[in-house]
């Protein structure tokens, strides 16, 4: 009750599975809208799973009879998707981008390998995967990583810049470059 009738401003809610948070944030977002008038289109609800997202919008329709289409409901990969497709010129991204799945990434980062001439048995193109996503994750380009040296850390970078022009001259990007 306490984290609904909060004041306005950015609330958090963090909870374990099934504690209630997709309940507590309908409920708050009800309270938004009714009472302090809030226009629903200026709400942002945020959760990291499809089926946490789609039970929102759900539950914001039974309860309050509006459409949730055009609200900011999402995950944070979806409501990301979002604002590239409405900002790609400021994204530097092409306007008909396309996202790229694990296995597609992972079939562009196998020819950016044989591309390099590099050995797929000594570098593997799933390592190679895990190591460009690891470094998004991160936030990291590979400018911003020094090899110092150590072989692996410099051919890793030398596969994730290729991969990066594949992927631009392409006009595709993967999960990971949806939050960078």
């Amino acid at each position: 009750r306490q984290a609904v009738a909060a004041p306005l401003g950015r609330q958090l809610v963090l909870a374990g599975a099934g504690s209630g948070k997709t309940r507590v944030l309908v409920h708050r977002i009800a309270w938004l809208i009714q009472v302090e008038h809030a226009s629903p289109y200026s709400i942002l609800s945020v959760t990291f799973t499809n089926k946490a997202a789609a039970e929102m919008r759900h539950r914001i329709e039974q309860l309050l009879g509006i459409n949730p289409a055009g609200m900011w409901v999402g995950t944070f990969h979806g409501l990301a998707h979002r604002l590239l497709r409405a900002h790609w010129r400021e994204a530097g991204l092409s306007e008909n981008f396309q996202i790229l799945d694990s296995d597609d990434q992972q079939r562009l980062v196998k020819r950016v390998i044989r591309e390099l001439g590099l050995d797929e048995q000594r570098w593997p193109a799933r390592q190679a995967q895990w190591f460009i996503n690891g470094q998004k994750d991160e936030g990291l380009r590979p400018q911003h990583i020094q090899p110092g040296g150590d072989l692996f850390l410099a051919t890793m970078l030398k596969i994730y810049e290729a991969y990066e022009a594949a992927c631009a001259r392409a006009g595709v990007i993967d999960f990971s470059e949806l939050l960078l």
